[in-house]
Formats: C-alpha cells, sequence, structure tokens
C-alpha cells in the first residue's frame, strides 16, 4: 500500500514538473513570437479623434513613439502630461497616442494637459480594443519606441519619465 501511495506522489510530482517545464518554453515562444510581430512596425488602424481613419501605413519613417494609455490612469496622466510639455515632437520624434476611451474622455484630457501642440502628435481611439491584440499586450502606460526605419528599439512598460524615453532613442543613435 506504502508503494502505491509513493508511486502516486512521485508521478504527480513528476507530471507537476513537466508541466511547469513546458509552460515555461511555451511561454518563451510565445514571447519570441511578440518581438518578431512587433520588431518592425506592425500594421494597425485606428480611428483619429476627428473620426477619420489612421493607418501604420501614413508613416513612412521615424523614430517613432507609439504609448497606450487611458486618461483615467494616473500614471497615464503624468507621462503624457510631461511629454507634451517637453519638446518630444521638435527632437524630430513622431508621436502617437492610443486610448481605448472615449473621445469626449480623451478630448477633456488633451484639454487638461495645456498643450497647443495638437497638431505636432496623432491621437487614436482603439474602439474594438485591439491595441493588445496588434502589439502582443494590452498594459497601460506603455512606450514602444522604433527608429528612423520603424525597427523596434524598445517597449517600455510603465510610466517613463520624458527624460528616460528621450535617453532610450539617443542610446540608439536616433535623437541626436
Amino acid at each position: 500500500m506504502k508503494k502505491v501511495i509513493l508511486g502516486i506522489i512521485l508521478v504527480l510530482f513528476i507530471s507537476g514538473a513537466l508541466f511547469l517545464v513546458f509552460g515555461s518554453i511555451n511561454r518563451l515562444h510565445d514571447q519570441s513570437l511578440l518581438t518578431e510581430k512587433i520588431n518592425h512596425l506592425p500594421q494597425f488602424s485606428f480611428l483619429s479623434l476627428t473620426n477619420d481613419s489612421f493607418s501604420s501605413s501614413e508613416i513612412t519613417e521615424g523614430p517613432l513613439l507609439i504609448i497606450n494609455f487611458h486618461p483615467e490612469c494616473e500614471h497615464c496622466k503624468y507621462e503624457i502630461s510631461a511629454l507634451l510639455k517637453s519638446n518630444i515632437t521638435e527632437s524630430g520624434i513622431k508621436l502617437i497616442l492610443v486610448s481605448s476611451a472615449v473621445p469626449d474622455t480623451l478630448k477633456k484630457f488633451l484639454t487638461g494637459c495645456q498643450t497647443e501642440e495638437a497638431k505636432r502628435f496623432i491621437t487614436l481611439i482603439d474602439t474594438a480594443i485591439i491595441f493588445g491584440d496588434i502589439f502582443g499586450r494590452n498594459i497601460i502606460p506603455s512606450n514602444y519606441l522604433y527608429d528612423k526605419e520603424l525597427n523596434l528599439i524598445e517597449v517600455l512598460y510603465g510610466e517613463y519619465t520624458t527624460e528616460t524615453i528621450l535617453e532610450r532613442f539617443r542610446l540608439s543613435g536616433q535623437n541626436k
């Protein structure tokens, strides 16, 4: 009887270990596929605040910063307002803001940032909430940095300062 119980415990232990190993391998494979998917600017199409369709095919060169955010997120508020008050667009970096919030909330948020640079960046609305499907994750805020050839430099999840973002572009040779 003891041998049967010991055998069952051993089989359960080995099964659990194999489950963990294969799960880890699967996650690493998924992460590799995600990196390949966004390694070059992926195809996407969202509505702008003016209700016009905007497609990634309209972007011919970088450097480019895409930020997925929500205006009710405190971290997003700090990061976006600091970015919009900075000279990031004057440094040649194209800025695209993407949010799943309703247009009125976005307009109110952008007005609250007190920026007159609305024509220097693009705000897009993810009405179908597909950003995560396209870019692999739907974490807010998240920053996708692309170089002049629209190849991925780095993905930054969470709130980052404008200086840190500009430094990442500088380190890649995209912003001098």
